[in-house]
């Protein structure tokens, strides 16, 4: 009885582990995702890189025809947080920090902790 006590133990413990790693990994794959959806996002609006859209607030409002590159970037970054939201829950958050001339970085925290540091070269 006490061998079957410590096997169930056991089996327990290692359960609660995989359920956690698969989590923690479902949360990267998203957040990887999300970071390349803004990444190929960032790529095609160079001008608004360059302008610093991207490092903006993302209250922008939905951009669809004829939008300058700065509100562009001021809707992908609405749709990011969006996509945040909506796959990693209310506890994730992200920003774009580019340097002048360099390449920008995207950054995504879940629960306040980074998950993802994303280099994007423009």
């Amino acid at each position: 009885m006490s061998v079957f006590a410590i096997g169930s133990a056991a089996t327990g413990a290692w359960l609660v582990q995989a359920l956690a790693t698969d989590a923690r990994v479902s949360r990267w794959l998203a957040a990887e995702a999300t970071a390349n959806d803004l990444k190929a996002r960032m790529r095609v609006n160079a001008d608004g890189v360059t302008a610093g859209g991207y490092t903006l607030s993302s209250e922008a409002a939905a951009c669809v025809r004829g939008c300058d590159p700065v509100a562009l970037a001021g809707d992908d970054m609405r749709r990011f947080h969006d996509a945040l939201s909506k796959q990693l829950g209310p506890g994730a958050d992200g920003d774009v920090h580019c340097e002048a001339g360099a390449a920008c970085v995207i950054r995504i925290r879940w629960q306040g902790q980074e998950l993802l540091a994303w280099p994007v070269k423009p």
